[in-house]
């Protein structure tokens, strides 16, 4: 359980530091209106795809006696899929997948320390 309570606390701190990295380079802008104009923006989407794993990993670790070492391969499996699917799109999209493969990888280096 300790494991748990100290791998929660750091997936809650990475997604708050990728949220405060999306807010600092959006400015006063909001990605919505900067995609509605046609601009692009791969460092936003990078932290915002960070996010989007780092939520999930939040949810399933709140579930009683979650499995870690699985968790971190279903997650690996998934991103990396994305990355893969996302090759041919846009540079939005790729830091997107990257964002979430990133975070996946934070994952599995905590839970190689311990």
């Amino acid at each position: 359980m300790m494991v748990t309570t100290e791998i929660a606390g750091r997936v809650q701190r990475a997604r708050l530091a990728a949220v405060e990295s999306m807010t600092m380079l959006a400015g006063v802008s909001s990605a919505c209106a900067i995609a509605r104009d046609g601009g692009s923006f791969p460092a936003y989407k990078f932290h915002e795809g960070r996010v989007a794993a780092l939520s999930v990993m939040a949810r399933e670790l709140r579930r009683p006696e979650p499995d870690l070492v699985g968790l971190a391969a279903r997650l690996g499996e998934h991103w990396e899929a994305e990355v893969e699917r996302r090759t041919e799109q846009s540079r939005d999209w790729q830091a997107y997948a990257a964002g979430g493969l990133d975070a996946v990888r934070e994952l599995e280096a905590w839970l190689a320390e311990r």
